[in-house]
């Protein structure tokens, strides 16, 4: 277990939900005690060729070690995604990249990045999906939700985010950001600074709304006091 993780694994393991589900733990950065930010995303998803293999039905009564071997066991696993990148320094594929990228040059104030300040702004935040379950429509919105994906995620996601007690919680995708506003009933939403902006891949990171402003823009507002030297 990385050093990072040890404070907070003592707690979320405490959950029989992420006990059975070490796919959901959050990612935390090396550096997150320093900013504390906490990045939340909509959901892994499942590649194409691997969605027979999946029986939605049954998968919060499963454990993620009895999930069937195969390739999309490593696409749903939060810490496995982003260590591949931060520790093994693999290559960043293009959905992966645009996203830490941009959130990097929000990071660093440059638009020209190293490698290494791309692996850097990682280690500078947590992150999370909000909906446990993985997307089976590959790059595409998580579709077809349930009673039990909109009780877990709220149900686990705030759990995650008592244990953190980030500074400054962002969401990444509006539908994972409305969903939890309308479980939680001003409890979390009144005890953290919470926002929330379009997804870097999204044609509205750069588009200019009515308004004059761009979610790249907003995003670099909310999180621009967090790493100021």
């Amino acid at each position: 277990m990385r050093e990072q993780y040890k404070q907070f694994d003592e707690e979320f393991l405490k959950n029989d939900f992420l006990k059975r589900h070490e796919e959901c733990l959050p990612f935390i950065g090396e550096k997150y005690e320093e900013s504390r930010l906490l990045l939340v995303g909509e959901s892994h998803y499942v590649p194409k060729q691997d969605v027979q293999k999946v029986n939605r039905d049954d998968f919060y009564d499963i454990s993620f070690k009895d999930l069937t071997e195969g390739t999309y066991k490593g696409w749903i696993d939060t810490r496995k995604v982003f260590e591949y990148r931060a520790y093994d320094k693999k290559e960043f594929d293009p959905f992966f990249s645009n996203t830490a990228t941009e959130i990097a040059k929000a990071i660093h104030e440059t638009n020209n990045l190293s490698r290494n300040q791309k692996i850097d702004a990682m280690h500078q935040y947590a992150f999370m999906n909000y909906f446990k379950r993985p997307a089976y429509d590959q790059g595409k919105t998580i579709r077809e939700l349930t009673e039990l994906d909109y009780k877990y995620a709220y149900d686990i996601s705030s759990y995650v985010m008592e244990i953190l007690d980030p500074k400054l919680i962002v969401f990444l995708s509006k539908k994972a950001y409305w969903a939890f506003c309308d479980a939680d009933n001003k409890r979390l939403c009144s005890k953290y600074s919470i926002k929330c902006v379009s997804h870097p891949s999204c044609v509205w990171w750069n588009r200019k709304r009515s308004d004059g402003k761009c979610a790249r823009e907003e995003f670099y507002e909310y999180v621009a006091d967090l790493f100021k030297q």
